[in-house]
């Protein structure tokens, strides 16, 4: 899988477009990455161990121009890369009374500066 990032900063941007899913925003797309921060212990699926989106926010972000994902674990500091169309095509669809969403498997992504098996110990 061929990968661009692009680096993200905190600050805000006037460049920026909010994402919103159940009348939340979720993320923004700065560029062409939609960018989304969680609370692992939260967001995260468990079983199967996966990172779930609203299939309505990637719809909305890949409108505004996003072709990549960064979902950011608050509590790891962990970022974690892949293309919308990655997700798309290796991700699974899921309802578990949050609406519909798709989950991409831990081993889909790639995170930035450290490999998947070390960060899933």
């Amino acid at each position: 899988m061929q990968t661009h990032f692009t680096s993200h900063n905190t600050r805000k941007s006037s460049n920026s477009t909010p994402i919103r899913a159940g009348g939340h925003v979720v993320g923004k797309v700065e560029r062409d990455t939609f960018y989304k921060k969680v609370d692992g212990s939260r967001h995260f699926l468990r079983v199967p161990q996966a990172i779930c989106f609203d299939e309505i926010s990637l719809r909305e972000a890949e409108r505004a121009g996003a072709v990549h994902v960064v979902v950011t674990d608050r509590e790891s500091g962990r970022a974690y890369h892949a293309s919308i169309q990655h997700v798309w095509d290796n991700g699974f669809k899921v309802n578990r009374g949050f609406g519909n969403q798709i989950a991409l498997p831990f081993d889909k992504w790639q995170i930035a500066g450290e490999s998947l098996q070390l960060a899933l110990l």
